[in-house]
C-alpha cells in the first residue's frame, strides 16, 4: 500500500487525432483548473489541489493501437496521484467516489475542449466544470461530503481520547453501532495500537507538510 498517495486511474477513448487531443487536454486544464502543465514523452502531466490535496495527474495520450479508423482515434488514460496528508486529514480512502468523479469530469472536459476547437466556438456556460459548479446536486453532494470528513475527524478523535483513558485506567470504550468496552490487559494492548496508529497517521501528514515546504 502507497502511504503516500492514493492512486486512480481511467481512460477514454477520443474521436480524434493524437496531436488535437493532446492540445485540447492541455487547454481544458490548464485554463479550467490553473494547474501547472508539464510535457512528458507520452501526453502531459498537472499539477495542483484538489480538495485541499496535493494531486499529480499524468495523461498518457496515444494513437488506438488497433482498427480501420485508429488514425483518427486516441487513447487517454489518466493516472491521479493524490497525496493522502492534507490540511484537513489524512485519506485512507476515496469518501463518496470524490476524486473519480473528478477524472470523469476531466475526460468530458477533454471531449468539450475538442468539440469548442471543431466547432470554433467559445461558450464557457458548457464547460463541464461550470456546469458541476452551477448544479445545485454538487452543492449537496460537497455538502455532505464535508459533512462525512468531519464526522469522521471527530470519531477519530473521540476514539483517540478513549485510548488514552483506556492505557491509563485499562476500561476502553469504543463507540460504534454496537459500542464496545473492553477491560483489563486487552484494553490496554489495543489503546496502545490505537495510540500509535494515531501517531504514525499525525507524523506521515506533518512528514508530508515539510516536503511542500
Amino acid at each position: 500500500m502507497d502511504w503516500k498517495y492514493k492512486h486512480f486511474h481511467q481512460e477514454r477513448v477520443f474521436a480524434a487525432t493524437r496531436d488535437f487531443v493532446l492540445e485540447a487536454a492541455r487547454t481544458f486544464m490548464d485554463e479550467s483548473l490553473g494547474w501547472r502543465i508539464t510535457e512528458t514523452a507520452d501526453g502531459i502531466t498537472a499539477e495542483g489541489y484538489s480538495f485541499t490535496h496535493r494531486a499529480i495527474a499524468n495523461f498518457h495520450i496515444q494513437t488506438a493501437a488497433s482498427g480501420a479508423s485508429s488514425d483518427s482515434e486516441t487513447v487517454v488514460a489518466i493516472e491521479l496521484l493524490v497525496e493522502r496528508a492534507g490540511w484537513r486529514g489524512f485519506m485512507l480512502f476515496d469518501v463518496g467516489g470524490y476524486y473519480d468523479i473528478q477524472i470523469r469530469k476531466w475526460l468530458d472536459g477533454i471531449q468539450w475542449s475538442i468539440h469548442q476547437k471543431l466547432t470554433g466556438s467559445n461558450d464557457e456556460s458548457t464547460n463541464p466544470l461550470v456546469l458541476a459548479q452551477n448544479r445545485p446536486a454538487a452543492y449537496i453532494f460537497n455538502g455532505c461530503l464535508v459533512f462525512i470528513v468531519v464526522s469522521f475527524a471527530l470519531y477519530l478523535l473521540v476514539t483517540f481520547i478513549c485510548a488514552v483513558v483506556g492505557l491509563v485506567t485499562g476500561h476502553l470504550f469504543l463507540l460504534g453501532r454496537s459500542s464496545l468496552i473492553i477491560h483489563g490487559i486487552w484494553a490496554r494492548i489495543l489503546s496502545a495500537l490505537i495510540l500509535v496508529f494515531g501517531a504514525f497517521l499525525v507524523w506521515k501528514i506533518k512528514h508530508s507538510g515539510s516536503e511542500r515546504r
